[in-house]
């Protein structure tokens, strides 16, 4: 099977991030497929797909659902290390259904689901989606789960060693969220997904579930950020920009019993470690897209 052109370019080059670098990883891919395949007695039965670190490739086999399955192959890093861990956690309640795993290989059967997201619908019908998703999915996390307390404080230490990439009065009010964010005894209690957004939410035939998550333990107020960062062309500029983020941040809140301050200030953190990242990397669209969301949520 060729090797979706994009999903090679993309991963290339990264840098090994717990395991072989992107390089590696996309010589060896092909091998993997074949072996997992074999394995697990699986055969191809599709076009492949991929996301930025990971290539899917439906398949048929004995003793899978009656529609089919997928086979997840992901590029080891730190964010995918316990996803097999979240998906069985959620045991298909909101989330994909995981059939079976590899962590050693970076393999997921999942279950095989439509091509079908929440990208062509209205974005405010989309947020009640995403909200009615949360209530499912926040539930007590596993050990293994990565912890917010931990990130926050990388980032804290990772934002003071930024020098002036980001006006210091931004730097500062992010730190001082951090700081506050961490002290909070709720902190690390919820399982989160921190990546839910319109594309990442897929029907199953009768409902929608999210897929790719990158789980943490967490604050449930974390996942509000991906929602208002995605599709925000839509969303336009000025005066109608800071109606419309606040817009969908208000339904989230509203239709999942979240707090408004609280996802405010963590999505400032998350814009603010964003603007920094991009900053470094040269990516301006995305430091002003940060900037710009930042403005419309503590205007």
């Amino acid at each position: 099977m060729e090797l979706p052109p994009a999903l090679v370019e993309g991963v290339r080059g990264l840098a090994p991030d717990g395991g072989p670098s992107g390089a590696d990883w996309v010589d060896a891919l092909p091998a993997l497929l074949t072996a997992v395949l074999e394995d697990w007695g699986l055969v191809p039965d599709g076009p492949a797909r991929h996301g930025r670190t990971a290539l899917v490739v439906p398949v048929a086999g004995a003793d899978l659902p009656r529609g089919g399955a997928a086979l997840k192959l992901v590029w080891p890093h730190a964010e995918a290390s316990t996803e097999h861990l979240a998906l069985r956690r959620w045991d298909g309640d909101g989330a994909v259904r995981l059939l079976r795993a590899d962590p050693s290989r970076g393999a997921l059967l999942l279950e095989r689901l439509r091509d079908e997201d929440l990208t062509q619908m209205w974005d405010e019908q989309a947020c009640e989606v995403v909200a009615e998703l949360y209530g499912r999915l926040h539930v007590a996390p596993y050990p293994q789960a990565p912890r917010l307390s931990t990130w926050l404080a990388h980032q804290s230490e990772a934002l003071a060693a930024s020098g002036d990439v980001l006006p210091r009065r931004l730097v500062a009010r992010a730190r001082s969220l951090m700081t506050q964010i961490a002290q909070d005894p709720a902190c690390d209690a919820t399982l989160v997904h921190t990546d839910l957004h319109f594309e990442n939410v897929l029907s199953d035939g009768t409902d929608w579930v999210a897929i790719d998550p990158k789980p943490m333990a967490g604050h449930p107020a974390f996942e509000i950020a991906p929602m208002l960062w995605n599709r925000a062309d839509e969303m336009g500029t000025g005066s109608s920009l800071r109606y419309l983020v606040r817009r969908r941040a208000e339904v989230l809140c509203e239709r999942s019993g979240i707090a408004w301050e609280q996802a405010r200030d963590h999505t400032v953190v998350r814009e603010c470690v964003s603007a920094m990242w991009a900053a470094q990397s040269g990516d301006r669209d995305r430091v002003s897209l940060a900037m710009s969301l930042v403005k419309a949520l503590e205007d």
